[in-house]
């Protein structure tokens, strides 16, 4: 006897002219009787429960009695059994028929079949399409698992009245949504509909700050304040064009109007008297009843115009934070991102250009710096976190001046290259023209700091190469915004003449130099060149004697005596003009200066040159 191939399409003749009474008969089964598999893709809410036990007989007897049929031998009954259940393996699990085909089969009771007719067409439909049906068990057991496991558990099929079974699988899967749309957003205030705005200009809000429920108010009034506040703008506005020119801006003197507007202000202020006992009452009762699902009641806190005055900087600024959210993310082609905000230490400042931080730092509107490590965060929280386990207390490196509470670290790139890097993406949100950022082993960095219990907290810092042909003693220079006009930026220009003048060089700025450097720089060699024609006393003078006492390129100090007027061309001959009117008033501007003066003190300096430390080493 010939073996057949597991899971083969064609069958011996003889079985199928044996069997073709006992096929309509098994398919006919097939979708009466829906076994456990085929059950699961219904998606019936409750399993279906396994049958009594009382009931034992086989579903082909059963079915056999009631269909007044020939008996067909047990032999090619076995056989067809067994082709079916080859045909089986080698599909997923499928299940027979209509949802509501199998649920008719499910509440019919085994005894009451369908007719013979409408069995034999359903099973001419079923062998046209070439799909194999399930295998018959008796009623009571499960059937047994096919050989691809629990996977073939998760497909499903769909099919039709019309067509029959249809070849689309689909996998029980959940999948995401992701599109997310901005405006699709909605208040996350509860009971709120997301209509109207705080400003009053736009018609939908999404945050809480702009809710109008929030704040006690409605939709209406806000557009009612928004309106006054315009008209109030304009009549602002054409008062100053009548009153006052162009010239006249920095000196705006009060009309008769704003005195009494001021006036009544100040009466108001004075007859307010405190909150009565009514207004305690309803303010504890709003509160008791909406907690901080709103805010607290405002009246009688202050008197009308403060209260007046509060809610419009409420507006505005409410009206900031929309136009952060809205205009910060939308980026053109031409454009990148910026970051608006800088948080470092006990300052928050505005930044003024872009910086390469990562993608995702750059997005935000707003990041955190360690004021020690400079390392940067997305959050405050984050922030906190981190300055709980941070140890630095000062810049890396070795601490090469101390005077007072003002010290410099100098920090070398190539050992400390994190640093350096987050020290260089600080300095370019406020500077333009830097455009070095990770390439940091070939410079030295000095940073200034200012001491106290806490640590030493960053004011600025230079940069410069460890060898550099031009003899360049400084490559970048930042004092940052909180310390400016301060005297500190010319303490960091005199401290890079000062490492020049040890290292036996003239030093000058790396060009070009930012508007805030050339005038920082001219400033600072204005100073020193008058303060070295006043004490000099002799009647002809040398600009490069002047250059090495001074450690100032000459190129400097001629363009700085022809900016305040002090070099002359005569006869063939440059001329330097002693110009006694600059120097009085650089005289008086230098007694009127305190005391403790921010000055560099050169002996307060603990430095070897680094040509010279590395010299011994490659001996």
């Amino acid at each position: 006897m010939t073996k057949r191939k597991r899971g083969g399409k064609d069958t011996s003749q003889s079985e199928e002219s044996e069997g073709s009474v006992v096929d309509s008969e098994a398919e006919s089964v097939a979708e009466s009787r829906v076994t456990r598999r085929s059950a699961a893709g219904l998606n019936s809410p409750h399993p279906v429960a396994p049958p009594k036990k009382k009931r034992k007989k086989n579903l082909s007897e059963s079915l056999s009695e009631s269909e007044s049929e020939p008996p067909v031998p047990k032999s090619s009954r076995g056989k067809t059994a067994s082709a079916a259940k080859n045909k089986s393996k080698t599909n997923s699990s499928r299940s027979s028929g209509n949802s509501s085909d199998s649920d008719r089969a499910i509440s019919d009771s085994p005894g009451k079949g369908k007719s013979d007719s409408g069995k034999n067409s359903r099973g001419k439909d079923s062998r046209r399409s070439g799909i194999s049906e399930r295998t018959v068990t008796p009623r009571g057991k499960f059937p047994t698992p096919s050989r691809q496991g629990k996977s073939s558990k998760k497909q499903t099929m769909e099919s039709s009245s019309e067509d029959g079974l249809m070849s689309m699988w689909t996998e029980k899967r959940a999948t995401p949504n992701m599109d997310y749309n901005e405006s699709n957003a909605k208040c996350p205030l509860p009971g709120c509909d997301s209509k109207g705005h705080l400003t009053g200009r736009h018609e939908t809000h999404r945050t809480l700050a702009s809710c109008p429920l929030y704040h006690n108010t409605s939709a209406d009034e806000c557009k009612k304040k928004y309106d006054d506040r315009q008209k109030q703008q304009e009549e602002k506005d054409k008062t100053q064009e009548t009153t006052t020119g162009k010239r006249d801006m920095r000196r705006l003197v009060q009309t008769n109007e704003q005195k009494e507007k001021v006036r009544a202000v100040r009466d108001e202020r004075k007859k307010f008297k405190e909150i009565p006992d009514d207004l305690r009452k309803k303010h504890r009762a709003h509160k008791e009843n909406f907690e901080r699902a709103r805010e607290p009641l405002l009246q009688g806190l202050a008197s009308k115009s403060d209260l007046k005055l509060f809610k419009e900087a409420q507006a505005k600024a409410c009206e900031v934070l929309e136009h952060e959210i809205t205009t910060h993310y939308s980026r053109n082609d031409l454009q990148e991102y910026r970051i608006k905000k800088l948080e470092i230490g006990r300052f928050e400042m505005s930044t003024w250009y872009s910086s390469p931080y990562p993608e995702e730092y750059a997005r935000l509107p707003k990041i955190y710096l360690c004021e020690f490590c400079l390392k940067y965060m997305k959050t405050s929280t984050i922030l906190r976190r981190h300055m709980a386990k941070c140890v630095w207390r000062h810049p890396p490196g070795d601490e090469i001046y101390r005077n007072k509470n003002i010290s410099m670290f100098e920090v070398d790139g190539k050992r400390n290259k994190v640093y350096c890097q987050n020290l260089c993406l600080l300095a370019k949100l406020f500077l333009d023209h830097k455009t070095l950022y990770f390439d940091v082993e070939p410079f030295l960095f000095y940073v200034m700091t200012e001491n106290d219990n806490h640590g030493c907290h960053i004011i600025g810092y230079f940069s410069k190469e460890k060898n550099s042909f031009l003899n360049y003693n400084v490559s970048c220079i930042l004092t940052l915004p909180q310390y400016m006009r301060q005297g500190y930026g010319k303490m960091l220009i005199d401290f890079s003449y000062l490492l020049s003048k040890t290292e036996n060089k003239i030093g000058s700025p790396e060009r070009p130099l930012s508007d805030l450097g050339l005038i920082s720089y001219r400033s600072y060699w204005k100073d020193v060149l008058l303060g070295y024609l006043h004490k000099y006393q002799g009647k002809e003078i040398c600009i490069k004697d002047v250059s090495q006492e001074t450690a100032i390129n000459a190129n400097d100090i001629v363009s700085t005596l022809q900016a305040l007027g002090m070099l002359k061309y005569w006869k063939g001959k440059h001329l330097v003009l002693k110009r006694q009117d600059l120097i009085e008033d650089f005289l008086e501007k230098k007694a009127k200066r305190p005391t403790d003066n921010r000055a560099i003190d050169s002996n307060c300096l603990k430095w070897i040159p680094h040509n010279k430390r590395t010299a011994p080493q490659q001996a």
